[in-house]
């Protein structure tokens, strides 16, 4: 695959979505990625969800564009294969409890010694220090903490985001890390030691917004309300839209598109100032405009007036918008397991880059035998690897 991580190589010791979905998105620009799994079923995300032939969607997505080998990390001659790998390595990733993977022989100073040039990532819930950093975690518990679950107040009170973001922030955070630390690295020819705790991945990513009133702290600071907390979407006559006038411009075009000059020349509705003060007013005026409308109605008046408008989408009609499937955002490709499935393009494209998704994800440890006869393993030891359980 071509890209401009081309000739990178990554090593990956994790599972599920915080590390693998960060390592799928380098796949993606160009990595080469060797995925290490267990020998007693390899990645639990294989068996999550709507799958066909012992693999996941999930999987087949946070996994494509790597090779899979299964090891025994127990036994002394598996350890040497890890370390064959590392010492070929561009970037040795792992996502598991803090001490879990140097018990192992394979902390960072000791992957170093294998390979000084090396970008080694650790990746957990809560880092390496504090009172919480021994505490397993998922997705939910980081919404938990980290102010997401608190910033999506429902009339039940706080709710989690039906979607793994906690996780998903984490990837996005750690493969940034990757290649910020793979520059530095190229420049100065010394090893990296990136630490990413999913915990401060989320809070940094909520605090411009989610966070903003613990932003300004004197006495004197003026703390209006919080533009998130408004944040609602809207009924038609037949569905919904969303529809977002952020100046006093779109406010007044808005109005005179749904004929309701009235609303734009209310006073509490009359700046961005006025508005802010008023939300609960404003919005329930929202409301009351677009519901005399058909969907398509609101949103054909309000897009002809210059103002952000759409229908809001069931999961299952977003490959059919005409949009994407205009510009080819999601492709159908085929799978040897799962067989007909689809594919996003990721959202940043580079020159000369390869289509929507690389290699398929693998099956459970499929390239084993490829990947030890390049790193010089005879048939025979291959099969006497097999047989002391070594190897998958």
């Amino acid at each position: 695959m071509t890209g401009p991580l081309s000739g990178v190589k990554i090593v990956e010791l994790a599972q599920m979505i915080a590390v693998p979905g960060a390592t799928h998105l380098l796949a993606t620009q160009g990595a080469e990625i060797i995925k290490v799994e267990n020998t007693t079923g390899g990645d639990d995300l294989r068996m999550y969800g709507s799958r066909k032939g012992n693999m996941s969607g999930w999987f087949a997505n946070a996994n494509a564009g790597k090779r899979s080998i299964g090891l025994n990390l127990e036994k002394e001659e598996a350890k040497e294969i890890l370390r064959s790998f590392i010492k070929d390595a561009d970037v040795f990733i792992e996502g598991f409890r803090p001490g879990a993977v140097s018990r192992l022989g394979f902390s960072a100073d000791q992957a170093f010694k294998i390979n000084p040039r090396l970008v080694y990532v650790s990746s957990s819930g809560f880092g390496d220090e504090g009172p919480y950093s021994e505490r397993p975690v998922y997705d939910p518990v980081i919404q938990a903490i980290s102010g997401w679950a608190g910033a999506q107040q429902t009339a039940d009170g706080p709710s989690l985001i039906r979607g793994m973001v906690a996780d998903k922030v984490a990837a996005l955070t750690t493969s940034q890390a990757i290649t910020a630390a793979l520059f530095v690295r190229n420049e100065t020819g010394e090893c990296q030691h990136v630490q990413v705790s999913m915990l401060e991945a989320n809070i940094a990513f909520n605090w411009p917004d989610v966070m903003m009133h613990e932003t300004v702290l004197d006495e004197d600071a003026l703390h209006l309300p919080n533009l998130l907390g408004s944040y609602q979407l809207f009924s038609t006559s037949d569905g919904w839209v969303s529809v977002t006038a952020g100046t006093d411009s779109q406010w007044k075009a808005v109005c005179s598109a749904l004929s309701r000059d009235d609303l734009a020349n209310d006073e509490r509705f009359s700046t961005a100032a006025n508005r802010s003060k008023h939300f609960t007013e404003w919005y329930a005026s929202f409301d009351e405009m677009l519901s005399a409308f058909t969907t398509a109605e609101a949103v054909q008046k309000c897009q002809a007036a210059d103002v952000p408008a759409v229908r809001v989408l069931d999961p299952s009609e977003v490959a059919h918008d005409i949009h994407v499937k205009e510009v080819e955002s999601i492709a159908e490709i085929e799978h040897p397991i799962v067989g007909k499935m689809r594919v996003p393009r990721q959202g940043a494209i580079f020159n000369n880059s390869s289509e929507h998704n690389p290699r398929p994800a693998p099956s459970y440890c499929q390239d084993t035998t490829e990947l030890l006869i390049e790193i010089g393993y005879s048939n025979d030891a291959i099969e006497k690897l097999k047989s002391s359980g070594t190897i998958s």
